[in-house]
């Protein structure tokens, strides 16, 4: 390809190649785009935070943010489903655990999670009906994944409400909120690793 000086722009398989320097500024927007998407829907939901709003605090021009993604709800697909991927795997191999093993699993994965991607936890609990849609099928999948170790729980009498079904319930409602009640304390993880097993698991 010639350029407007003359000069031959390499190529590779047909296609100009881009330069590192800008893959990786575009690189640099995309998560910052990805950073402010998810403070801000976490922080104020996602319908009342506009593009423009994104614009503003990741630092990037409306051309900018449209080459990467294609609306709001796709930067929100893109901060979420990194997360549930995550979970679902982590928890998938849990099912050939012990049932006391399984548990701590999906404890432990909580907290890998919320140090890996803390705001993107928070942004689930925030989310509407509306804005649900977006991941459903990855937040089924994830519960399928955990309801299936709670199961080997509940068959080896382990969980001290005595059904899988119930301590999903208690997990989805209180995991994330004991997260970040215990955030800033110095023995927080520990903490929350206590709680849920006392929520969750029979003390005999």
């Amino acid at each position: 390809m010639i350029d407007v000086m003359g000069l031959k722009r390499p190529r590779q398989n047909g296609v100009q190649r881009r330069s590192p320097r800008i893959a990786r500024r575009q690189r640099r927007m995309r998560t910052a785009l990805l950073t402010a998407g998810a403070r801000q829907f976490a922080s104020r939901g996602v319908a009342r935070v506009s593009v423009e709003d994104l614009l503003a605090e990741a630092d990037v021009s409306r051309a900018t943010f449209y080459a990467i993604f294609s609306s709001k709800y796709n930067l929100l697909e893109n901060i979420l489903n990194p997360i549930f991927d995550m979970a679902i795997t982590s928890i998938s191999a849990l099912s050939q655990e012990s049932a006391r093993a399984g548990l701590t699993g999906i404890f432990n994965t909580y907290l890998e999670l919320w140090r890996v991607h803390r705001e993107g936890l928070l942004l689930i609990t925030a989310v509407d009906a509306a804005t649900f849609r977006h991941f459903e099928a990855r937040h089924r999948a994830l519960n399928d994944a955990m309801f299936a170790v709670l199961t080997v729980a509940e068959r080896a009498n382990l969980l001290r409400n005595g059904s899988a079904e119930y301590s999903l319930k208690v997990i989805a409602r209180t995991a994330i909120p004991l997260l970040k009640v215990y955030d800033e304390h110095s023995s927080g993880e520990a903490l929350f690793a206590d709680a849920m097993q006392a929520l969750l698991v029979r003390s005999d």
